[in-house]
């Protein structure tokens, strides 16, 4: 991420997705935490939805 634009439009992007009830975008330093229900979205969609949002998913 290179901007606060793209902070908030991932941020969007992940409060869109049924199961998520919050996220958190750090633009310094790319990071973000998400409080979701794993009985309505899984890790795998969430990487998918970040990715098809033009961003890279680095685990750790």
């Amino acid at each position: 991420m290179t901007c606060g634009g793209c902070s908030a439009r991932l941020q969007r992007v992940l409060d869109a997705c049924p199961g998520v009830a919050a996220s958190t975008v750090v633009l310094e330093g790319g990071r973000v935490g998400i409080d979701y229900d794993p009985a309505r979205i899984d890790v795998a969609t969430l990487e998918q939805a970040i990715a098809d949002a033009g961003f890279s998913v680095v685990a750790g």
